[in-house]
C-alpha cells in the first residue's frame, strides 16, 4: 500500500503539497456544497447522473474548514485510486489469478499507467469505482460478512456514482449465467436498484447535447492512439507515439486496429472468463465515451479526442484490459523464445512512456488566500474564483 501511495504521489506531487480544485472539484462539488450544504447535495444530478462518490468527498471535507477542500478531495481520490490494488491483491482473487507475482505486476501496470486527467481528484473517482465493483462482480465467492458488506457497498455506490450501472448490470447478469453463484444475484439486486434511481434521474435531467462529429477515420485514430498504442507505451496518448496527424496516419490506424481485433477475438473465444468480461465492460465503457461524450461543451468531439489526450477517463479501463488481454496472449506463445521476446519488448515499450511521468502541474490559484476571502467577505456576496483547468471552470458561490 505504501508502495501504492508513493507511485500516486509522484505522478503529481503537487495533488498533496499545493492542492487545487479541479474542473467539477470546485465548480459543481465544492460549490454545490457550499451553496445548499454537503448533504442536502448529495443527491444532486449532474450531466444526467447521480454522482454520489464525488458529493461524498465534501461531505468528509466538510470539517477540515474552506482551506483544507482542495486536499481532502484529493486524499478521497488517492483512496479511490488504491482500492482496486488491495482488492485485487487480498484474498479474493487467489482462486481467479493464483500467483501472486502475476497480481502484483497487474498492479504495478494500474498503478504506472499514465493519465493525468485521473490523477487523485473525486470529479473522475468513479472512473477507478467501476474498475474495483467490475473486480467485485468477478471475483470469486465472499465467506466472510464483510467482504459481504463490502461488495454490496461497493456496486451500490459504483451504481450510483456515474452511468457505469448501465454496462455493469448486464455484466453481472452474464456472469450469473456462466457460474450460477448465489451472491452474484444479490450484487444484481443492488445494481437494479441503482439502474432505476439513474433511469430516474436520465429522465428528470438528461445529459447536455454536444456536437459528435462521428466519422470512421476519427474512430481509427481514437482506437489506435487512445487504447492500443498509449496502453502499448504507457502514455495518456499523443504524446510520444501516436498516428493523428502522420501522413497517411489513419491507413496504418487501420492496420493497427485489424491486428488488435484479430488478438481480442482469440481472446473472447480461449480466455478466462474473467478475462473477456472485464475487457467487455471496458469495451462498452470506451463505446459510450464515444457515443455520449462530453469532451467540451463546444466542438467536434472526436475530433477533440483523435488529437488530443482529452477525455482519458473514457479509455483508460479500455487500456489497462488491451494491456492485459496482450499478457495473457503471450502467455500463450508456444516458443520460450518467443514469449521472452515479446516480455522484453513490450516492458521497454511501457516503460517509455514513464518520459512523461511527471504531469503537468495545476495552475497554482492559490486557494488557502481565496479561502480567505470566501471567510472574511461579508454574507450575501457572491463570489467567482478561478480553478483548473481555466476557461469557464470556477468556483461560484454567495457567501454565508
Amino acid at each position: 500500500m505504501l508502495a501504492a501511495i508513493a507511485i500516486v504521489f509522484a505522478h503529481r506531487v503537487d495533488a498533496f503539497t499545493n492542492p487545487e480544485f479541479y474542473a467539477e472539484d470546485g465548480f459543481r462539488w465544492f460549490s454545490d456544497a457550499y451553496n445548499f450544504g454537503p448533504l442536502q447535495a448529495l443527491d444532486a444530478a449532474s450531466a444526467g447522473s447521480l454522482q454520489v462518490v464525488s458529493r461524498l468527498g465534501p461531505v468528509i471535507a466538510a470539517p477540515f474548514g474552506v482551506a483544507n477542500q482542495p486536499l481532502v478531495y484529493n486524499l478521497c481520490g488517492l483512496l479511490v485510486q488504491l482500492a482496486p490494488v488491495l482488492y485485487f491483491l487480498s484474498s479474493r482473487f487467489e482462486t481467479v489469478v493464483p500467483k501472486f507475482w502475476l497480481r502484483m505486476a497487474l498492479s504495478l501496470i494500474y498503478l504506472l499507467m499514465p493519465d493525468d486527467e485521473l490523477n487523485v481528484t473525486i470529479t473522475l473517482a468513479p472512473v477507478h469505482l467501476v474498475i474495483l465493483a467490475t473486480l467485485v462482480v468477478l471475483a470469486s465467492q465472499p465467506n466472510r460478512w464483510y467482504w459481504k458488506v463490502f461488495d454490496v457497498s461497493t456496486v451500490l455506490l459504483c451504481g450510483l456514482s456515474g452511468p457505469f450501472v448501465y454496462i455493469l448490470f448486464p455484466i453481472a447478469a452474464l456472469w450469473y449465467l456462466v457460474r450460477r453463484r448465489r451472491f452474484t444475484l444479490v450484487l444484481l439486486a443492488a445494481l437494479a436498484v441503482t439502474l432505476a434511481v439513474q433511469l430516474y434521474v436520465s429522465r428528470v435531467s438528461p445529459r447536455p447535447d454536444v456536437s459528435l462529429g462521428g466519422s470512421v477515420g476519427n474512430l481509427l485514430l481514437i482506437l489506435s492512439d487512445r487504447i492500443i498504442l498509449a496502453g502499448i507505451f504507457g502514455e495518456p496518448g499523443h504524446r510520444n507515439v501516436y498516428l493523428a496527424g502522420q501522413t497517411h496516419g489513419t491507413v496504418y490506424a487501420g492496420l493497427l486496429c485489424l491486428a488488435a481485433l484479430a488478438v481480442t477475438l482469440y481472446a473472447a473465444t480461449r480466455a478466462p472468463w474473467e478475462l473477456r468480461l472485464f475487457g467487455l465492460t471496458s469495451a462498452g465503457i470506451a463505446a459510450a465515451g464515444l457515443l455520449s461524450p462530453l469532451v467540451s461543451f463546444t466542438g467536434n468531439q472526436w475530433l477533440i479526442m483523435a488529437t488530443s489526450d482529452e477525455a482519458g477517463r473514457y479509455f483508460f479501463m479500455a487500456r489497462l484490459a488491451w494491456l492485459v488481454t496482450l499478457i495473457w496472449a503471450v502467455g500463450r506463445l508456444p516458443r520460450v523464445w518467443m514469449r521472452r521476446t515479446a516480455w522484453v519488448a513490450g516492458g521497454v515499450a511501457f516503460a517509455s512512456g514513464f518520459a512523461t511521468w511527471g504531469y503537468t502541474p495545476f495552475t497554482n490559484y492559490d486557494w488557502p488566500r481565496e479561502a480567505r476571502a470566501i471567510q472574511t467577505a461579508s454574507p450575501g456576496t457572491k463570489l467567482t474564483l478561478p480553478i483548473n483547468p481555466g476557461g469557464p471552470w470556477a468556483v461560484e458561490i454567495t457567501v454565508k
